[in-house]
């Protein structure tokens, strides 16, 4: 880079005359620039000399306090007194040795406020810089965040353009170089997000693969020997001259790479090709440098973070969707029950936020709120995990075995009676061949006999009928429908019918619980499974409660 030229000497101002001095001495003060005044002037302090000298003959027109004022005085009256107080006689040499100690002082105090006046600048972008940590810890949208980096990181550069690039995974596992935004103050074209081989042959791909920061006086003069080139397409598509590049590269708090960091040309330097040729003799120096490694740091542990976030609700967002899939299984009756609800439930809390008058005119919903809102809509079911499967997907007053149970006691209870029958007419020896056809045998019917005449055949026909009666009154009861009073008190004479004294189990063909789950008056559920149903609402806010996105 080219260095900028020695500044010159101060300019020596001296009050009254160089005439007072010697030939020696004003040979000597003709080869510095100075200005010569009768009195000092009211606004001195705001000229830029370096020594204020009084001559010999010199008379003040106001007091001067010499501790007090910012330049340094070299006196040679005996009414002034200054930094350094000379008086006669004095010879060139003393003269030589004041005016050069007087220069070095001046020379150090401009050096002093050069210094100040940098650390000062460092101080600020320093504070800058910790003001734009803050800032991009706290946005978690990714695509506003990677917009933050480069809007913060052109102003810290002072430059007019800067890029983002991210090392994502393609389809096939590989690692790739994703161009994800540009800015630029000076030009404006479309731009859409591309894909790049990980390699040396771009300055990204190098610093991306090496670690390795690149700061460039000039990106079309780049040392042949260097393996990475500048591609000059995006210059040419838009009469732009990239000269500066500083490319840093993006490591999270693992040490990891997962990006680059390019900035373009800081400010006074060429812009467009056809306005400016000039050269650009700013540059970026080590202390931008250093101030935008740290702003790059800090980028990638907010991408990573709003990545890691990202990922997280992208789990959240599976797990809810496993959830209500899970719960749907357990009672297809439901299905697609929860997603409507959340769209509902959402679509009302929008309208509300639009709302300017009436009750809710105050009352706002922000994103994150609308969110929490979706997902605790879609799990609002989520207790049903806790419910037992039988009760849960009870569609009929008995659950389908208890059905069952009963129809088989019913059919145990007219074979046992017609088995009796059979042996009574054995012992009787009365025949019944000429009743059965060959055609019949093996799908004979208690009631196709021909005996009206026999008593037990009687008794028997009527139990089997209230049997069967039974059957239908049990299919009637168990569907889900308002019961009538009418059934209540046929299903009491039910519960009040005695099995035969062989059959094993229960004495009577229906127990207490069966009687009250068939008298339910209206739905298919007990009480007690009520209670259980509705219980699936605690255990979803207490899961909700515990499982919040701020916890």
């Amino acid at each position: 880079m080219i260095q900028p030229a020695t500044k010159p000497s101060p300019t020596l101002l001296i009050v009254g005359s160089s005439e007072d001095f010697s030939s020696q001495v004003q040979e000597f003060l003709s080869s510095f620039s100075v200005q010569e005044v009768n009195h000092l002037p009211e606004a001195y302090h705001r000229q830029d000399y370096g020594v204020i000298i009084f001559s010999p003959n010199c008379y003040p027109q106001k007091s001067i306090n010499s501790l007090q004022e910012p330049f340094f005085y070299l006196s040679f009256s005996p009414l002034i007194v200054g930094d350094i107080q000379i008086l006669s006689p004095y010879s060139f040499e003393q003269f030589q040795a004041a005016l050069n100690a007087a220069l070095k002082y001046h020379a150090t105090n401009v050096n002093l406020k050069t210094v100040s006046r940098k650390h000062t600048i460092v101080s600020k972008d320093r504070a800058n810089l910790s003001a734009i940590g803050i800032a991009l810890s706290a946005e978690k949208d990714l695509e506003k965040l990677l917009g933050m980096v480069l809007n913060e990181g052109r102003k810290l550069a002072k430059c007019e353009g800067a890029s983002l690039y991210l090392i994502e995974k393609n389809k096939q596992g590989e690692d790739e170089l994703v161009f994800k935004l540009t800015q630029n103050s000076k030009i404006f074209f479309d731009f859409e997000e591309s894909r790049f081989p990980l390699n040396n042959d771009s300055l990204a791909g190098y610093v991306a693969l090496n670690g390795l920061a690149l700061n460039i006086d000039d990106a079309y003069k780049l040392d042949q020997n260097v393996p990475y080139s500048f591609d000059k397409s995006y210059d040419r598509q838009t009469d732009y001259r990239t000269k500066e590049m500083l490319v840093l590269p993006m490591l999270n708090h693992k040490g990891k790479i997962i990006g680059v960091l390019q900035f373009v040309n800081t400010f006074g330097g060429a812009t467009k090709t056809n306005k400016n040729k000039s050269a650009n003799l700013q540059g970026f120096s080590k202390i931008k440098q250093g101030l935008l490694s740290g702003l790059a740091s800090q980028a990638a542990v907010a991408i990573d973070n709003s990545q890691l976030i990202e990922n997280i609700k992208n789990l959240f967002e599976g797990f809810v969707a496993a959830s209500v899939s899970a719960i749907e299984s357990r009672d297809p009756a439901t299905s697609g029950h929860s997603f409507r609800v959340a769209k509902l439930t959402t679509g009302l809390a929008q309208m509300v936020d639009k709302e300017t008058s009436g009750p809710y005119k105050n009352r706002f919903f922000n994103q994150e709120q609308l969110t929490e809102l979706r997902y605790a809509s879609l799990l609002h079911d989520f207790g049903k995990v806790g419910v037992k499967e039988n009760v849960l997907l009870k569609a009929n007053k008995l659950h389908a075995s208890r059905y069952q149970y009963l129809m088989l006691k019913i059919a145990w209870q007219k074979q046992i009676l017609e088995k009796r029958f059979y042996l009574s007419l054995i012992a009787e020896k009365v025949d019944l061949t000429h009743q059965i056809s060959v055609e019949q045998a093996g799908m004979i019917n208690i009631k196709n006999f021909n005996l009206q005449g026999n008593k037990h055949y009687s008794r028997l026909i009527k139990q089997i009928d209230r049997l069967e009666y039974f059957e239908q009154l049990l299919a009637k009861a168990n569907q889900p429908a308002i019961i009538e009073q009418t059934i209540e008190k046929e299903l009491k004479q039910m519960m009040d019918y005695s099995m035969d004294k062989d059959y094993p189990f229960n004495h009577y063909l229906i127990s207490d619980s069966d009687f009250l789950s068939l008298s339910i008056s209206k739905g298919s559920l007990t009480e007690k499974e009520r209670r259980e149903i509705q219980s699936h609402v605690t255990y979803t806010q207490s899961f909700l409660e515990k499982n919040t996105l701020d916890g």
